[in-house]
């Protein structure tokens, strides 16, 4: 920031520069023109009082100055500034020269004579040397200034962002851990004080937050998995008596509806589950068989529709989330296409890339909500943010919806 703030004033210091350049510059000359006028108006004084005392023509005033009341004897090169006025004054710019004219008349017993005053003003006014030495010497002091105010600024800039560093730095240090608290210098501005102070603020609500989630999944963890243990020795015990067809028939629902609601209960604690780096959760490869096995679960609905379930892999990305959170998202696709759908097909597709579930039905309705599309496809859309994957639920142009994750 202060490097930034340097180069502004490094880009201001140059437009500021170059106006005051710009600005002495004109000023130089507006001077310069404003003396040469004022000269030449008090010689005009001189050349009137001497026509007067009887002098005709062209009479010299001093080195200088030349002062006419007969305008046929002036020089060609002058005639084109005065031809057809009655009154002149200005400085004439040639290439090689410049005078200051005037023109103007009086009256001698009662008649009107004209007056040309030529005044080699050149002589008198800067240079281009000297106009440049002058110039360059107010641009020098002013680039002095600035270097000196910029310097100035910079340290100024330093000091003052310093707060801001000093957060930085410990944001960075302390990434993921919120046992410690933030702190600057006593002697910074009272506004870096106040969020220092704010953001230890957050991170004491935030620690709170964390702990009650883990507490919560602690708890909850035991609580809803002794039950769900139960269903599953039960279920195991029933299945070993003599059974009839329609019993073993309800015995594997219950046995499926155990299982579902088992990985649903770790997919659901891994959402308020704290991990201290998600980054180090182990790469794994998504193959065809759990894919398979997911569909397999979730195709009762199907099968009592008479739906026609299709499964094309063409290849295998690589995920960090369990077999759990898996099961959940990809279930709760397969079975909204399925509630969707009363007849047709549905598509499952998986690349190294992507993973999507396409159905035949009626699509989405217009007043679809893209938070969620009822509570499983938000918890979909929340774990797919946790992993920071792509979710994407639209209609397709020939009918029906598509479900895509992008991983």
């Amino acid at each position: 920031m202060a490097g930034r703030l340097a180069m502004f004033f490094v880009g201001v210091s140059i437009t500021v520069g170059f106006f005051c350049y710009a600005i002495f510059s004109v000023a130089l000359e507006w001077s310069e023109d404003r003396v040469g006028e004022r000269r030449i108006l008090f010689d005009r004084d001189l050349a009137i009082e001497r026509f007067l005392s009887g002098e005709k023509g062209k009479i010299r005033l001093d080195i200088l100055t030349v002062a006419y009341n007969d305008l046929s004897l002036v020089p060609p090169d002058l005639t084109k500034y005065i031809e057809g006025k009655n009154y002149y004054l200005g400085e004439t710019k040639d290439s090689s020269y410049s005078r200051m004219l005037y023109l103007s008349s009086y009256t001698d017993k009662g008649v009107s004579l004209p007056i040309l005053l030529e005044s080699e003003i050149d002589q008198v006014e800067f240079t281009v040397e000297e106009r440049g030495h002058a110039i360059s010497k107010v641009l020098v002091w002013i680039a002095l200034l600035m270097l000196s105010f910029g310097a100035l600024l910079y340290k100024l800039s330093q000091r003052l962002i310093e707060p801001i560093n000093q957060l930085t730095q410990q944001l960075e240090t302390r990434r993921g851990d919120i046992s410690q608290e933030f702190a600057v210098s006593d002697s910074s501005a009272i506004e870096f004080q106040m969020l220092t102070n704010e953001l230890n603020s957050y991170r004491s609500e935030i620690k709170s937050l964390i702990q009650r989630e883990q507490a919560f999944a602690r708890y909850a963890s035991h609580e809803l998995r002794t039950p769900l243990t139960v269903m599953q020795g039960s279920t195991k015990l029933l299945s070993r008596t003599e059974k009839n067809e329609f019993q073993e028939r309800q015995i594997t629902r219950i046995s499926d509806a155990t299982y579902q609601m088992s990985t649903m209960v770790d997919a659901l604690l891994s959402l308020v589950r704290y991990e201290r780096s998600r980054d180090e959760a182990p790469v794994r490869f998504l193959e065809a068989e759990e894919i398979q096995k997911i569909v397999e679960q979730n195709s009762a609905q199907a099968i009592e529709k008479q739906l026609d379930l299709s499964v094309n892999i063409q290849g295998s990305p690589q995920i960090k989330a369990s077999d759990a959170v898996l099961n959940m998202v990809v279930g709760n696709l397969i079975r909204n296409a399925i509630a969707a759908t009363n007849k047709g097909k549905i598509s499952i597709n998986m690349t190294e890339q992507k993973l999507s579930v396409r159905d035949e039905g009626n699509g989405l309705t217009e007043s679809y909500d893209e938070q969620g599309h009822g509570m499983g496809l938000l918890i979909v859309d929340h774990l797919c943010r946790r992993f920071s994957w792509e979710f994407v639920l639209e209609n397709l142009a020939d009918g029906g919806c598509e479900a895509r994750i992008t991983f």
